[in-house]
């Protein structure tokens, strides 16, 4: 809006209506010509992570904050896997109990929606969870750490548990803001990434 047309309106609102009114006018001129307004920002919240403008947590601590849900929701559980689903407002997790049983549940907004269920599983199944568990030495927030890491603005959107070449790593799908999906791995014992492949989708 040029000079001209906001000193005709200031002019013509002093005239109307006084200072105050002026004021005003020229606080709703500014905000209507912002080209930040409308766009989503962080806030700090007072108890906890900045939050966006539509309410949601970050990616990674939202991923965590499900995690934690799903690992209270099985007292003395480890998450093995943990994906989002219906674009991020739910997380499907699998954590093993200390007997590596598996046990299923959806969380939205950090709260547990539906579950937990246990998985029929064999003993063989158990034990390969068990030894899992076991040889991993990373949990699955510093395993999200290293691998946000790797893949700078990347969004997790799927973490797993896993074997690879006879390791136990932590596999990961993340996507970039570019649509480019990585295939990240992490060694479960020794935090190294062991695999960062990318694709355009």
């Amino acid at each position: 809006m040029n000079k001209t047309i906001i000193g005709a309106l200031v002019g013509a609102t002093v005239l109307a209506g006084g200072c105050g009114t002026v004021l005003r006018e020229v606080e709703r001129l500014s905000v209507r010509s912002s080209p930040s307004i409308g766009t989503p920002t962080a806030t700090e919240s007072p108890t906890g992570p900045a939050t966006s403008a539509t309410g949601m947590l970050p990616d990674l601590d939202a991923l965590k904050q499900a995690a934690r849900a799903a690992l209270g929701a099985v007292p003395g559980s480890t998450l093995i896997s943990i994906e989002t689903e219906e674009n991020g407002r739910l997380w499907e997790a699998q954590v093993v109990g200390k007997d590596g049983t598996e046990h299923q549940m959806d969380v939205e907004s950090g709260k547990v929606v539906s579950g937990p269920t246990t998985e029929e599983e064999d003993a063989e199944d158990k034990v390969k969870h068990r030894d899992r568990v076991a040889a991993a030495k990373l949990d699955y927030a510093q395993a999200a750490d290293k691998i946000v890491a790797a893949v700078p603005e990347g969004r997790i959107t799927e973490l797993n548990l896993d074997r690879e070449q006879g390791k136990t790593v932590w596999e990961a799908d993340v996507v970039t803001p570019d649509g480019t999906k990585h295939e990240v791995a992490v060694d479960a014992a020794t935090g190294t990434v062991t695999r960062n492949n990318s694709a355009r989708t």
